[in-house]
């Protein structure tokens, strides 16, 4: 197998890696290490480092707010891409905004609080940012992250935000003025359907998407490179003769996992979430501490655990598919079926 994963914090080995390549990224404290596309995390750097808008997409579990998380809360990663690209390096501040909570344009400048039994106005969340953010200019990147943008429900939200997310003067409900320059913007959204361009419960107004200056979509990695990150993962965490033993259940999980993404491309398993890695390791993990269950056991209690009533016959399928069994019958113990 090709090896193409490359490290961030191994400068040499960071350059010899193409656009298309694996970037191992310094894990958060307590997760394990992200495995980006180079060309994707690099592009969100330069939007960061030029205060660009940026529209970060793609379906659950492809490491959106994983790969902003690592930026932040992990300073050499930052550090060793603004060298590589040649930027400042200077630190990054985000200030994540939880979008799903603005109901109405004017929430996004204030809202209402109790203070010793009387209402007040107060500042919003974005605007507290946006603030801070100035204060940081040419000392810092600045980067507001609006948190799942996709889920906000009301369009006249994003005709809000049409006024703030700008390079000239940001004007407050009281007439305060904020500087927008030298302040990077990020939203990010998980509803990116490749056909139809559709990324929000409710569509995206066209002048909000003017707004997005840089875009970038993060797609499910292929087969091969998610076995080499589940194996890469594993030579930290274990022996290599125990990681021999795990080969056959790597690859069968992966398998598993592009199966479940493919039927649910086709409108199928509605009910059970996408793999991620996070995924594929607690199979991996039940599987070689509970030896005496299936594979078949192991994925009902792991990928394939939230399955409803409805979707039990196409999870049979898949699981004929992937490991070569028989059809079941929904009453076979075997198949440890949640049922909600």
């Amino acid at each position: 197998m090709t090896r193409n994963l490359f490290r961030l914090n191994q400068p040499e080995e960071y350059r010899k890696a193409g656009p298309s390549d694996l970037i191992e990224m310094l894990p958060v404290p307590g997760h394990h290490p992200i495995f980006l596309r180079k060309a994707d995390v690099e592009a969100l750097t330069f939007s960061i480092c030029t205060f660009e808008t940026c529209h970060l997409s793609g379906p659950t579990g492809t490491a959106k707010s994983s790969l902003l998380e690592a930026l932040d809360r992990v300073p050499d990663n930052f550090r060793a891409l603004c060298a590589a690209l040649g930027f400042s390096e200077m630190p990054l501040r985000l200030f994540p905004v939880e979008m799903v909570i603005y109901e109405t344009p004017g929430e996004l400048y204030q809202r209402r609080a109790l203070r010793e039994g009387t209402t007040f106005d107060e500042k919003s969340r974005l605007v507290e940012c946006l603030e801070e953010a100035c204060r940081l200019r040419g000392k810092a990147y600045p980067l507001i992250w609006l948190r799942e943008l996709g889920r906000v429900h009301s369009p006249s939200v994003q005709g809000g935000l049409l006024d703030m997310m700008t390079r000239g003067d940001i004007i407050l409900s009281d007439g305060t003025r904020i500087n927008g320059q030298g302040i990077s913007w990020v939203a990010d959204s998980n509803y990116q359907a490749e056909q139809d361009a559709t990324h929000t419960l409710v569509a995206f107004d066209d002048a909000l998407k003017r707004r997005f200056s840089v875009n970038i979509t993060l797609n499910y990695l292929s087969a091969e490179q998610e076995t080499q990150v589940v194996r890469e993962i594993l030579k930290s965490t274990s022996p290599e003769s125990d990681l021999s033993q795990r080969d056959g259940l790597i690859e069968k999980g992966v398998q598993l996992g592009h199966a479940v993404r493919r039927q649910k491309a086709e409108g199928n398993l509605l009910s059970v979430p996408a793999p991620t890695i996070w995924g594929y390791l607690a199979f991996l993990r039940m599987g070689v501490h509970l030896p005496h269950l299936t594979p078949q056991q192991v994925a009902m209690s792991t990928l394939l655990g939230l399955c409803s009533r409805e979707d039990r016959k196409q999870v049979s399928a898949v699981l004929n598919e992937v490991f070569g069994l028989q059809a079941y019958d929904g009453e076979d113990p075997a198949i440890n079926l949640n049922l909600f």
